[in-house]
């Protein structure tokens, strides 16, 4: 089940490319009155009047961003299926040109100091090296990812990726795909580690255990 900021996500996402219908709800999520306006907007991204707000206002804040509107023309979330490391593989590029990708984001900050954190946490450098290989791009045509914030003043952030970064992504899509195969010849899939292992804590750490009383 999407979460809140997967549904608003999908709402700014919709409400950029023009590509799904968002329509906002004042009510109770239950009852007959509610059924009869799901089953009545089948295909459309169904929020609250609070969320369509702000869904609306992040869609506002990229439309007023020069830098933004540049990198997001082009060929809207069209599927491409592609052949790779001996594989069928696919993907979903949010833009794509002749010349370059780019990624559309939502989160609760476009602050490059902060924002390149999650990045990597989330591996957008191989998300977009792959759709880069899914569109025959080399590795130092131009990748993009766009980030609005999720809060007022919904300030945009457009990061262009370096070449070091794409090519550690494909280093990491690599080390995915030759695990995926020795997993499916061998008919093995392990967790994490096979035997116990140390777990330490950095000297500099500060331990709060909470209450007196505190649980866990």
């Amino acid at each position: 089940k999407p979460t809140k900021p997967m549904l608003i996500g999908s709402a700014v996402h919709a409400l950029a490319f023009r590509t799904q219908k968002v329509m906002a709800y004042d009510g109770v999520r239950r009852g007959k009155e509610w059924l009869a306006f799901r089953e009545a907007n089948p295909d459309s991204i169904i929020l609250s009047m609070g969320e369509h707000v702000s869904a609306a206002a992040m869609a506002h804040a990229l439309e007023a961003s020069c830098e933004a509107v540049d990198v997001l023309a082009g060929t809207a979330e069209e599927t491409i299926f592609f052949d790779w490391y001996g594989r069928k593989c696919r993907a979903t590029p949010d833009v794509r040109t002749s010349v370059g990708v780019t990624e559309l984001k939502t989160s609760s900050s476009s602050d490059p100091a902060k924002f390149c954190w999650q990045s990597a946490k989330m591996a957008y450098h191989a998300q977009c090296r792959m759709q880069q290989i899914a569109c025959g791009l080399d590795i130092d045509s131009p990748a993009h990812i766009v980030v609005v914030e999720s809060a007022a003043p919904y300030p945009v952030t457009v990061f262009r990726l370096t070449e070091e970064a794409l090519l550690a992504g494909e280093k990491r899509l690599c080390q995915w795909m030759e695990r995926l195969k020795m997993c499916e010849e061998s008919k093995q899939w392990p967790g994490y580690v096979q035997s116990i292992v140390p777990l330490d804590v950095p000297g500099d750490v500060e331990l709060d255990f909470g209450d007196s009383e505190g649980g866990e």
